[in-house]
This record gives C-alpha cells, structure tokens and sequence, in this order.
C-alpha cells in the first residue's frame, strides 16, 4: 500500500495499485478498470499503472523501480551470515524477550498469528480486520486461559507503558487507564485528557466487538484485571461503541469487585458525547475541568446556522463518524451512511451522496486494497473537492485525527482540499461552512496548533472537542414524527434500561488492591446498541482453521517418547511377515509398477527369468503392490521390499509399535537405485544367505540394541541421519563386532570376515536403522485430532506425497520435483529421476535435512557451503513447533534439532522442508548419479 501511495506521486499518474496477485488485489485493479491478464495469480506481483500518457507511465514505471530499490537496500544482509529471520510470530516470541505482539495480516490469516503469539505468552494488539467472530472468542479465551490480554481485532490504538501501538498520539504520562473498544474514540479521549493537564497510565484497546453480546467483553474484563493490578493507574474511563447489556452489567460487577473507580465513555442516544463524558471522567479523578477547549474560527461556524442543502460528513474516524449522527438527527432525522444509525438508511461510501450523509472511509469496504484513510486520505480528499461541486451540499463535517501511525502532513493536503471545495461553492453563488473535529495534542509529531492555522486559513471552524449548540452550522431540516430521536419510549429498550441504571450509579464493595487502599466502584452504565447490524465481514477460512489448541503439543510429547528404545532389535526373512508368498512392499504413497527396482526384486525372488517376463508379470494380477509405510515399514530411495529379504525389526516399549527396514545394500548400483544387473542380484543372495543370518544371530546373542541411543551421538560425532551415518554404523558395529566374530567355528571365518569388512566399509549401512526409527517417532506421534503435524513425507520417483497426525492414512500429493546436487562421473541433470523414497522420514522426525549444522561436511557431498548448513537447521526451526532435548546441535550451542513439521506453518511462511538425499538414474539399471538435496513441492493438494 506504501509503495502504491509513492508511486501515485509521479508526475502525470493518475492512479496505482501494486500488490501480489491475490483475489482480492486483481478484484480491486479490475473494479478501478484495470486490464489485468488472465494468468496473474497469487505468486505474482502485479503492478497496475494509470496515466495522463506514456511519459506519465513511464514515471510511474520509474518511482515504483526507485522505491522497490530503496526497500532492498534497507533490509539487505551487511555481509555473510546464517543468522535467519523470523518468519513466524511464535518464532520472533522464542528469540526475544518482548510483552505485546503487534498483528497486522490479512484477516483470514490474522487468527494464526495471534494465536501463535497467544500460545508463546505474548499479549497482542491485533490490528488486523475481517477476522471472523469464532477465531475472536477462541483467541480470547485462549488469552484469559493464560493471563494475557488480546486487544482486537480490527484495534487501532493502544498505549501501553508509554509506547504508542497503531494510531495514538503523544499525551503526558499519568494516572488514568483506558479501556476502550474504540480507536479515535480512545485518540479524543486521551488527547482532551492531556489538553487539560492530564495523563494516561494505558490505554488497553479491545476491538470493537469485544462489547457485543457475542464477545461479552472477553478483553474487558482482562483489561479491567491489569489496570487494577497496575499501581500507576486511579481511575479507569472505559470509552465504548454501544455495548451489550449483558457485556456491561458483567464489567460493572468485576469493577466493583477489584474496587476501580470507573467513568464511562460510551456513545448513544440519550447519553454524553465524548466532551461531556471526557469532562466527566476529569470530576471523578479529582481533576480541574477546563472552562473552555481549544477551537479555532468557530464564530464562522456559528454564523452559518440554518443554511440551505444538506449536511454531508466526511470521516476518518468510524466513533467520530457516530457520533456526529447522534447529535445531527436531533435536528436532521435519519441520517444515512455506510455506518448507520438504528432506522436511518445504509449507503455505500463509493455511492454519489444525496441527502443528509456520512460516510466513514475508516470502515472495511473503503479500506480494501488501500490504508487506512489516516494513512491515505486520497480517497476522502477526492470526495470532499467533490461535495464543493455539488449544489445539494449545505455543509461539510470532517474530523483530522492527528498523532503516531497517521499521515505525516495531513492538514496540508485536507486544507488544500477544503479550499478547493469552498472555491467551488463560492463560484456557484453559495456558502459552505466545514467543521472539523480536530483530535490530537501539541506534542504530535504533525503540531496540533500548525494544523489548525493551515485549515483555518482556508475558513474551515476547527474545534478540539464536540462542537457546542452554537457552533452546529446545521442546514433547515424536520426531524420526522416516527424518528427515534423525537420520541425517546420509541428507542431501543437497551437505551432505556441504560439510561435508568445510569440514574442509580451504583456503588458496590471493592476488593483491595495489594499495597493501595481500599476504593469502591463508580459506575456510570453505557447506551445500548444501535445498528442494523454487525459492521464486520465474515473473512475466508484460514489455513489451519481446524487445529487443535494443544494438539501439537500432544504430537511432540509423543515423538520425543517414541523413537524406540531397548526393545529395538533385528528381525527374520520377510516372508514370516506379508500375508501372500507373492507380495511385495514398495515406497511413497503410490506406485510405479514399470520400476527397476521391482524388476530387481523379481528377478531376486526367482518370480521371473529376465527383465522383460519381470515387467510383463508386474502388469498382471498375480502380484499385490502395497507402499511399505502401508505395512509400518520404509525403504530407502527404491528400497523395495521382497518376501525373501532379511530386515531389522525395531519396536517402541512405550507405545507398542513396530517398524521394519531391509538392510542396506552401500552405494552405486543397488537395487534401491533402481538397478537390477548380475552384480545386483549376486549381493541380494549373498545378504539373503550370509549377511542376514549373522547378524540376526548376533542380536541374538547380544540382546536389544537401543538404537534411539545412536541419535543423539551422531549428531555429535558429525553425522546427520539421511546421507551421512558413518558415526551410527561403526557404533552398530562396536556392539555387535564380539558376536559376530563369535560365530567364526559355526560359520566359515571368511563369512564373517566380509560380514564385518561389508558392514565397516558401508558408512550409510545405519540409515537402514535411522530410518525405522523416526518411523516409530512418528508412529507415536500420529492420529492426534486437530493436528496439522506431518507425520510421514515420502516420495516414489513420480509423487511427493505427506501424512498428517490429524488426517489418518490420508495421503496428500503433488508431482515430485527432481533434486539439486553434485553428479557422479559423466552424469548430468539429463540423467536423473524425479525425487524418490521414504528416506525423508528422517528428516520428518528432525533428522537428515534439519540438521545439516550438525553435519556441516555432508555440504561437500550434496553441493553446498557451511553457511548453508547452518542457515538450513536454522530456517527449519520457523516451520516447526518445538525443539528435540536429547538431538542437541554441538555448533549451535547444542540447541536441540528442529522437530514436529507444521503444514499450517509451512504454508504461512512459504519454508519448505529441506531433505537430503540421492538422486536414482532415470533409467532403470542405472543406479546411482549423484547425491542431493531436495525440498517439499509446495502445492500437495490431492488426497488418497
């Protein structure tokens, strides 16, 4: 929005809009009669350009070059580092040691955020709009569940010990807090409590729904608990919309009983407008009331009473905006806005204005696609030169809402307007008397008193407070006989029952507060509500709607517990295991029947003579296919999974599961490679007929291996779990050497001699262990509703598909991409196959790719530098929700490994997850062409 308001500033442009391609921003481009192009989608920037000719176009073109520079320069890296941002609320919350949160998303996603910063322990100012009324209750009372305070949404002022949040302006330090589900409400407020000698101790916004009968006055009440904690503040004025009954009457109890002294400022028929309330609250503290308020120019106001033409007020501010109707129907009847009043008629702020109006540029249909009108009041200016041209207009009420946040210079641009307008009155013969409401203080950073001089010297009656009678330059109306403010027994029987309770002031008995006296209540009770309806609009679904509060909470406790432990062990051949002699366990969440491995695997199992009988059988219905995470188990790349294979067999003591992997075959042309030639077949016996029985016999001897135990030390041995296991494997070897070489007598001493020279020199021999480890982590951790965890991520040589903890067997997919990394020997990218293997539930459960740091010569290998090491299992940490104790990063400060991979945050801060791999040839019997990496595809849409 910034840079479309800069852009707008070159000479001869008439009009800019600069934005990603969502929905919403072309929508906006083609309502203001852009051509957009049909392919522009939400990963584009789109930039639309309307000028008075090609020169003007091409300036356009050039300031939108120079600021895109500008924003580079400011937030482009000094020198090298691996230090990574945060891209997540709840990420920023870790680092720091922050209070409040400031959100300021888009609606539909401005829940997340929150919720993140709820969660972290932060109390939250939440700016944002359109968040619908469910998200605002969960998040409320998820905030009062935590003792922290959620001010919002759609909350534009806050001030707290001192520091100005959204808009605010510069007022005194002093001893009165603030509740208010009102931003300028709370700006005119705070600023007249400083114009009379005043200050504020906080002023805690709460969005303005938190006093509708739905919200009940969630933040309220946890508003009214700090301030009567805070030893700064003696008395408390709650500024308000109109408000729910039932909202208030529960407020005035919890008054009473933490013993706070409260004012009410809220607005409604029959009730004080913010002067008067404002004045009042000043007699409650114990303050001198000042005779008169600030005002500049007002006898000109006072003058034009009673002209012809009808009375349009422009606002920025959406409590100003009401206000001004409250008091203008008294003489005018209904009024009609795009925020009406109860029984006045809604118009749209985009309408041509007929008859008495006002028009909030604050509310959310004027706001979409552009800032706020305190930011970018372009829209409002172009609507008051056209009310100067339009003889039907009698007077012009505007507001200039000064202070942090707002325009720099606004009254130079308004008064430019003012005069405008008034020049165009004047030429057709009449008058047009502008009032503006002026809120702020001098200390703003825009001069209270500079601002009123620039408007004045253009005739405009400039006032501090609510005008008074005299100075209401209201045109010749009739109030209707039916109207409302004619007939008080008419009004909403909220209004009357408040109006009583107001009368009664009632007194209750305080609780003490620690360390002040004992202070009893004063509550005077607010107006009732009175629109047609809610001003909010429902936004999309977000992403993640459906978690779980605590859900991934529940899914870390478990991972960290399921790895495995003692009970871990190896296992017989295969066969004891599949239900049929003719089945077959593949990789990924589905299957490419054509592949090398499987022809390797028939060709093994003695189920075909050559390649071509292998293909033809797999085509047929005789063998069954299944995916190994189907059966509990994983392969890694092609690691197909035949009746005849030996496997170890690990299992979790805590909760009971079970997972299998074959052994591993080392490097170069494997069967999990997709290669199947004699040499292939050759070792696949050999491990059937030697490996297998040796080392199942040597756990046997040896007991439980607690392979959970390596995880740790590989980290701290330089290994990361996925491409380099060198630690692990000779670990393994070290247990079992003394069982093994106790075999020599009952098998041949050159058995066993390549037993241990195979194992020893086969340094990726224990990803074969990792691998069903993690595998167990993440059984523990699945089926956990309301999680959006990632329990499983595999990937078959055509697909990319992932499980989540909350979704069952589920599988979510999009075609697989083709890895990243150095290639062996005369291969190149020509050579290699689409991403493949269920090798990456290492890195689901925090392994492999996620811990780079700790493996930082596994760069040499797949192609890289320390630096991406590093900023890798940094960059991971923003996509996942906790940390692991016992997978601790030695660089790092032995910071634990990333785990627990949030599809909601991968989706909000676009980090996909980082796996380590290899990349298989992309014919079958190629094997091997290089090690790599590779990252999640980011559309996984379709389910199975």
């Amino acid at each position: 929005m910034q840079v479309s308001q800069r852009v707008r500033t070159a000479p001869g442009v008439q009009d800019a809009l600069i934005g990603m391609g969502t929905e919403l921003n072309l929508g906006l481009m083609r309502d203001v009669g852009f051509d957009v192009p049909a392919e522009a989608g939400p990963n584009d920037l789109v930039v639309a350009l309307r000028g008075d000719d090609e020169t003007a176009v091409a300036a356009g073109q050039d300031m939108l070059t120079a600021v895109l520079a500008e924003l580079h320069d400011r937030s482009r890296a000094q020198g090298s580092t691996t230090e990574v941002a945060p891209r997540t609320v709840g990420s920023a919350a870790r680092r720091g040691s922050a209070g409040i949160a400031l959100v300021s998303t888009p609606g539909k996603y401005a829940a997340l955020d929150a919720m993140d910063a709820v969660n972290a322990g932060l109390s939250v100012m939440l700016f944002s709009d359109n968040v619908p009324l469910e998200e605002e209750i969960a998040l409320k009372d998820a905030a009062a569940a935590r003792d922290v305070l959620v001010m919002g949404p759609d909350c534009g002022t806050a001030v707290v010990n001192g520091a100005a949040l959204g808009f605010a302006n510069v007022v005194r330090p002093g001893r009165i807090g603030m509740v208010a589900a009102s931003g300028t409400g709370a700006q005119q407020v705070m600023s007249l409590l400083d114009l009379a000698g005043e200050g504020i101790s906080h002023c805690l916004g709460l969005g303005g729904r938190d006093l509708s009968a739905e919200v009940g006055g969630r933040s309220a009440r946890q508003a009214l608990r700090a301030l009567a904690g805070d030893e700064a503040t003696e008395h408390v004025v709650i500024v308000s919309k109109p408000a729910a009954e039932e909202a208030v009457g529960e407020l005035e109890t919890l008054a009473g009983d933490l013993g706070v002294s409260v004012t009410w400022a809220t607005l409604g028929r029959g009730r004080p407008d913010l002067t008067a309330a404002t004045e009042q609250t000043l007699r409650d503290a114990g303050a001198q009331v000042p005779a008169s308020w600030p005002s500049w120019g007002a006898g000109e106001a006072s003058g034009a009473s009673g002209s012809a033409g009808h009375l349009r007020g422009l606002f920025c501010g959406g409590t100003l905006a009401d206000e001004a109707m409250i008091i203008a129907e008294d003489t005018l009847g209904p009024i009609a806005s795009n925020i009406p009043l109860d029984g006045a008629p809604h118009v749209s702020g985009h309408d041509t204005l007929t008859g008495h109006a006002v028009v909030d540029f604050g509310e959310d249909e004027m706001t979409q696609g552009r800032a706020h009108p305190m930011i970018d009041p372009s829209l409002r200016l172009e609507s008051i030169r056209a009310q100067g041209a339009d003889p039907t207009c009698g007077v012009l009420l505007l507001d200039l809402v000064l202070g942090h946040g707002s325009h720099p210079d606004p009254a130079g641009d308004l008064a430019a307007a003012v005069g405008q307008a008034r020049s165009a009155a004047e030429a057709d013969g009449r008058t047009l008397p502008v009032v503006v409401s002026l809120v702020g203080t001098e200390s703003d950073p825009q001069g209270l008193q500079r601002c009123a001089e620039a408007l004045t010297a253009v005739g405009a009656s400039i006032f501090t407070s609510t005008p008074p009678p005299p100075a209401r330059p209201w045109p010749t109306s009739e109030v209707p006989d039916d109207h409302p403010a004619r007939h008080p027994a008419a009004r909403p029987a909220a209004d009357r029952a408040r109006r009583r309770h107001r009368r009664r002031r009632a007194v209750r008995p305080g609780a003490a507060r620690p360390g002040r006296p004992r202070e009893r209540g004063r509550v005077a009770a607010p107006d009732g509500r009175h629109r047609r309806g809610p001003r909010h609009r429902p936004g999309r679904p977000a992403a993640g709607r459906g978690q779980r509060p605590g859900a991934g909470a529940d899914h870390l406790r478990r991972g960290r517990a399921g790895a495995g432990g003692p009970g871990q062990r190896g296992a017989g051949p295969q066969a004891r295991r599949v239900p049929a002699q003719r089945s077959a366990a593949d990789l990924g969440p589905r299957l490419r029947p054509d592949a090398g491995r499987l022809i390797g695997a028939m060709l093994f199992e003695g189920l075909a003579a050559t390649p071509e009988e292998a293909e033809e059988k797999l085509a047929g219905p005789d063998i069954t296919l299944a995916p190994c995470h189907s059966r509990g188990a994983v392969g890694p790349m092609a690691g197909v999974i035949s009746p005849s294979m030996w496997l170890f067999e690990l299992r979790d003591p805590v909760h009971g599961n079970v997972s299998h992997c074959s052994l591993n075959e080392g490097l170069g042309k494997v069967l999990r490679y997709g290669a199947y030639s004699e040499e292939v077949i050759t070792r696949l016996e050999w491990m059937r007929d030697v490996l297998g029985p040796v080392l199942a016999e040597a756990v046997e001897r040896h007991g439980p291996v607690d392979v959970k135990a390596y995880l740790p030390q590989m980290l701290q041995m330089g290994d990361e779990g996925h491409n380099r296991n060198r630690s692990a494997t000779l670990m393994f070897l070290r247990d079992l050497l003394p069982h093994i070489v106790g075999q020599v007598g009952e098998r041949s001493q050159d058995d066993v001699a390549e037993v241990c020279r195979f194992v020893g020199a086969n340094d990726h021999f224990a990803l074969n262990l990792v691998m069903p480890a993690c595998k167990l982590a993440m059984a523990a951790a699945k089926d956990i509703p309301g999680s959006s965890v990632v329990v499983t991520m595999a990937r078959n040589g055509t697909d990319f598909g992932i499980q989540l903890a909350g979704t069952g067997d589920a599988w979510f997919t999009a075609p697989a991409d083709t890895p990243e990394g150095l290639f062996l020997g005369s291969f190149g990218p020509e050579d290699a196959n689409p991403d493949i293997g269920d090798s990456a539930i290492t890195e689901t459960a925090g392994m492999g790719g996620f811990v780079m740091a700790a493996a930082p010569a596994i760069v040499r290998l797949v192609g890289g530098d320390v630096d991406f090491a590093l900023t890798t299992t940094r960059t991971m940490y923003e996509i996942t929700l906790g940390e692991h104790p016992s997978l601790q990063i030695p660089i790092l400060e032995f910071r634990g490994a990333p785990i627990g991979i949030d599809a909601v945050a991968v989706a909000r801060t676009g980090v996909l997850p980082q796996i380590n791999t290899g990349m298989a040839g992309k014919v079958a019997g190629t094997g091997q062409v290089a090690p790599a990496w590779s990252t999640l595809r980011p559309t996984c849409s379709s389910r199975r």
